[in-house]
């Protein structure tokens, strides 16, 4: 059933990007009593009540939310039909998913797919309150019966240690943290982007050990004792992204923006930190739109 819920990445993306801001997510409407009504395919940016009701087509439709990167989403279901009998499905997915391929990827979060993907169908609501472990939540479902359907509360909490996030921005400012554990953090930008790493402190910083000097960055990134710290910036066209798609690679400290940045000509912009756990590692970038001279210095893979 899984796989019948699997979106293709370019066409089911361009459509949710697609609408307007003001129709993916009105702060008015959701001031109000009654839940907004959304689309088969939507995107929501802020907190309040939806509601989908199907209208008998089965199409595979999705809801897609998304808050600030310092936010997770905390989701409850106030109503719920979707006949299992009628072969009607909804599935949560913790991240977002497109094509088969999930942010944050697998081998970058701390649960399981299955523990990431869960299914409901009935009369009955699931009961549990759910909270994401980052920025982006997707309701997939597929509702043949007319009039059947779901509304969910939305809410917006704190994250006190941000690691994996979406941004639905084409220009901003992020820092990425491990806070000293042993994680992998990631932030996607569904645009093209010039990547400028403005301060960096990978691999440098120890537990017991403060280090004040700029060393400057390298890509010599694997330390005496094996451990293996570093940023890198990936460019693609779906949420999983790999090393033959890297553009720079970066470990060290020093502070002052690079001089040409790095561009990205791709669909996905990645800015990912590896961490080892034996360091406190900071990374700090700002991304922009690029120019057209910028897209063309991009010789990498997508």
């Amino acid at each position: 059933m899984k796989t019948s819920l699997m979106f293709t990445w370019i066409l089911n993306l361009a459509v949710v990007l697609a609408l307007p801001m003001q129709k993916r997510s009105s702060l008015k409407r959701n001031l109000r009593n009654t839940p907004t009504l959304v689309q088969c395919m939507d995107m929501q940016s802020f907190a309040g009540e939806y509601k989908f009701v199907a209208d008998g087509s089965g199409s595979v439709c999705g809801l897609y939310l998304i808050s600030l990167p310092e936010k997770l989403i905390e989701l409850e279901f106030l109503d719920f039909n979707v006949d299992c009998e009628a072969g009607g499905l909804a599935a949560l997915v913790d991240g977002w998913e497109m094509n088969g391929q999930f942010f944050p990827p697998p081998a970058d979060h701390h649960l399981t797919l299955n523990q990431r993907y869960m299914t409901f169908c009935g009369q009955s609501k699931p009961r549990r309150v759910l909270v994401s472990s980052q920025n982006v939540l997707l309701i997939q479902n597929r509702i043949p019966v007319q009039g059947q359907g779901f509304t969910v509360k939305v809410k917006f909490i704190d994250n006190p240690q941000p690691c994996n996030a979406v941004s639905m921005f084409t220009q901003g400012v992020h820092t990425i943290k491990n806070y000293g554990q042993r994680r992998n953090c990631s932030v996607s930008i569904i645009y093209p982007e010039m990547v400028h790493l403005v301060s960096v402190d990978v691999g440098v910083t120890a537990k017991m050990n403060e280090v004040d000097s700029d060393l400057g960055l390298s890509d010599q990134c694997r330390d005496s004792r094996g451990n293996t710290d570093y940023v890198e910036v990936i460019g693609g066209n779906g949420f999983e992204t790999d090393s033959s798609n890297r553009r720079e690679l970066a470990c060290g400290l020093t502070t002052g923006a690079e001089r040409r940045g790095t561009p990205v000509a791709c669909t996905n912009t990645v800015i990912r930190m590896v961490s080892s756990g034996e360091y406190f590692n900071t990374v700090t970038f700002v991304y922009t739109q690029p120019t057209e001279e910028d897209l063309m210095r991009d010789n990498g893979t997508c």
